[in-house]
């Protein structure tokens, strides 16, 4: 099969067999038209609402190209709430904003789907539920969500990453849903893959020690920029991939916003590791999705 293969969601039914093939093989799969415009607009209309209801005066910086979130307690807590992180570069020494907040977000982490009402509606939709059969699990759990902005002209590049990395399970199991909330193509950032390397190593490795997040290098070998392959999609539509695939985006230098909404899941049926910077207070745990 193509590596350029792309899957219609209102023929998915009759496509699930090559569609799961093709995840297997290539280590994601492209679905179109999963979620309609107004869909899409609804997400980010609340996502953009929350940011303007945040009371802060300080910000909390991201970057994931500096490998820092400035504040671990942010992070960390961010597992059963949701916080508000900013781009590294639109935030001064002080703190402050260098603009309006709405136009310094980088990022809303990591406990949407379970608190808020919208992002829930969509992270548990029907129409995602289909799309499970092409994973062959049948006991996902979903873990940890993500609304990320992409600013034009700020939104930061993201170095190459196994989303693994942060959720491991024995054995593993994290995959991901990626919304695509606006178009993503080269020029806005999209994702760029490297295809078939799930079928690898993880490479490093994101734990908590101490209540403290330390990032180790299982194989020191970094990720060349050959073979790689851009993630082009259009609005609504859904890139389902492995925790083991290798990843990446670039800064969005141009005018257009490259909005997305990204849920990360984990299999039940393995044991989730008490490592992971992601743990649930005992009061708040994860529920099944089904």
């Amino acid at each position: 099969m193509k590596l350029n293969k792309k899957f219609s969601f209102h023929k998915i039914d009759k496509e699930f067999t090559d569609a799961n093939k093709y995840y297997n093989d290539y280590g994601f799969v492209i679905i179109e038209d999963v979620f309609s415009p107004y869909d899409c607009n609804e997400i980010k209309n609340k996502a953009i609402e929350l940011v303007n209801n945040d009371k802060s005066d300080k910000a909390i910086g991201f970057s994931l190209k500096k490998n820092k979130h400035h504040s671990d307690h942010n992070f960390l807590s961010s597992a059963h709430k949701i916080n508000f992180f900013y781009e590294d570069k639109m935030i001064r020494e002080d703190g402050s904003f260098k603009d309006k907040k709405i136009n310094c977000i980088s990022k809303l982490g990591h406990c949407l789907h379970d608190i808020d009402s919208v992002f829930k509606k969509y992270s548990y939709h029907n129409n995602l539920k289909k799309l499970f059969q092409i994973t062959k699990i049948d006991t996902p759990i979903l873990s940890q969500s993500s609304y990320i902005f992409k600013q034009p002209f700020i939104g930061g590049e993201y170095l190459w990453h196994q989303d693994s990395t942060y959720l491991l399970t024995d054995p593993l199991s994290c995959f991901a849903f990626w919304i695509a909330i606006d178009d993503a193509n080269k020029t806005n950032g999209c994702l760029t893959v490297k295809p078939t390397s799930h079928k690898g190593n993880i490479r490093k490795r994101v734990k908590l020690v101490n209540n403290k997040i330390i990032r180790e290098d299982l194989i020191k070998d970094e990720w060349d920029e050959e073979n790689n392959y851009d993630l082009e999609i259009k609005k609504g539509g859904v890139v389902l991939f492995h925790g083991s695939l290798a990843h990446k985006s670039l800064e969005n230098t141009s005018n257009l916003a490259r909005n997305a909404f990204v849920l990360h899941f984990f299999d039940k049926k393995t044991t989730y590791s008490k490592e992971n910077w992601l743990q649930r207070p005992k009061n708040f745990p994860f529920i099944e999705y089904f």
